[in-house]
C-alpha cells in the first residue's frame, strides 16, 4: 500500500466532510462537535504525510497544519462558510491530477471505481465497505464535473 496516497486520499475525504459541516453550521442547519473531529483526524493525517513523504513535497501537508491551527475553536456559526472555502482550496493540493493536463481522464477515475468496488466484495468489516463505497461515491462526483476539484 503507498502510505502517502492513502494519506491524501483520507485527507481529501475528510477536508470534503469538513467543508460540508462548517457550511452547514453557518447556515444553522447543523450545531455539532463533526469540525473539531475532522480537525483532529485531519491534523494526524497531515503529521503522517510529513513523516511519510520522502520523495515529495510536504508543503501541502503544511498548509493544511497552519489552516487547521487557524480554524480550531473558532466560531463557526458566524466564518464556517468562509473557512470551508479556504478547506476546498487546500483540498484541491491532495487531488491526484494527471501532470499533463492538469486532471484525472475518465478513464483513470472508472479504472479506480472498479478498483474500490472489487475491494469492497473483498471486505468483511461494514465500515470498511461504507468508507470504500464513499470513495466511489467522491470519485462519481468528480466525473460529473470537468477538473480535479
Amino acid at each position: 500500500m503507498d502510505i502517502v496516497k492513502y494519506t491524501d486520499d483520507e485527507i481529501r475525504k475528510n477536508i470534503a466532510l469538513l467543508e460540508i459541516h462548517l457550511k452547514q453550521f453557518q447556515l444553522k442547519s447543523c450545531d455539532c462537535d463533526c469540525p473539531k473531529k475532522h480537525i483532529l483526524i485531519l491534523e494526524g493525517l497531515a503529521e503522517e504525510g510529513v513523516t511519510a513523504c520522502a520523495d515529495c513535497g510536504i508543503e501541502k501537508y503544511k498548509l493544511l497544519l497552519e489552516f487547521l491551527e487557524k480554524i480550531k475553536d473558532k466560531d463557526y456559526k458566524n466564518q464556517g462558510i468562509e473557512f470551508a472555502r479556504e478547506a476546498r482550496k487546500i483540498r484541491i493540493e491532495f487531488v491526484p491530477c494527471d501532470e499533463g493536463t492538469g486532471t484525472k481522464t475518465k478513464d483513470d477515475i472508472n479504472k479506480k471505481i472498479k478498483e474500490l468496488e472489487e475491494e469492497k466484495e473483498l471486505a468483511e468489516d461494514n465500515h470498511l465497505k461504507d468508507r470504500l463505497d464513499f470513495g466511489r461515491y467522491l470519485l462519481e462526483w468528480v466525473l460529473r464535473g470537468k477538473g480535479c476539484s
